[in-house]
């Protein structure tokens, strides 16, 4: 049963109460690449805005956002081992960079808006694309807000209240998305924290 009082889009103030008053990313229409093509992204990032915070009780960093090349588009298909590695053409699929922990990756799709896992040390041999994250921006902005709600628990030096917030984060975090309790990338957020 879903949580009723977690929104599937959230609006600025769900977010900046979890995350932080100012701890949201609004960029203008001329800072949004052009190669982000899908709708709802697009519209989310304007009106709302995606938090560019460092999580520290996870160690998941959006702050990069807030640089000037925040959003800098990636060649999907070169770095998920879709493409021949002779192959010159432009590029036709982009993806962009939207969270960090350690060396893996939560990626946009430009053209779907769908988040996926990518694993950098795998883009050689085609083993990047580690499957998806989150269905959209706006979800993974509540996924990033629940995990900011329940920090103060996650980081707690009693292991009873921290291994029973863990529990109850990752099963509101997979009855909201389904995709957490399949994903790599969520899987090893949970391993450190148990």
């Amino acid at each position: 049963m879903k949580d009723n009082d977690i929104p599937l889009i959230p609006d600025a103030v769900w977010l900046e109460e979890r995350l932080g008053r100012g701890s949201l990313w609004r960029p203008d229409e001329a800072g949004l690449p052009a190669e982000l093509t899908d709708a709802r992204s697009r519209e989310f990032l304007l009106t709302v805005g995606f938090p560019a915070v460092h999580l520290d009780v996870v160690g998941i960093d959006t702050r990069h956002l807030r640089d000037e090349d925040g959003l800098d588009p990636f060649d999907a298909d070169e770095i998920y081992g879709n493409r021949y590695p002779d192959d010159d053409s432009p590029p036709e699929n982009f993806c962009f960079t939207v969270a960090t922990w350690s060396d893996q990756h939560l990626m946009l799709d430009a053209a779907d808006g769908g988040i996926t896992h990518y694993d950098p040390n795998g883009w050689d041999h085609g083993a990047g694309w580690k499957g998806l994250a989150a269905e959209s921006l706006p979800l993974l902005a509540v996924l990033l807000g629940l995990i900011a709600e329940a920090s103060g628990a996650l980081g707690s030096a009693d292991d009873t209240v921290r291994e029973a917030a863990v529990t109850e984060l990752r099963e509101r975090m997979v009855d909201l998305e389904p995709y957490v309790d399949d994903c790599p990338f969520w899987d090893e957020i949970f391993e450190c924290l148990g």
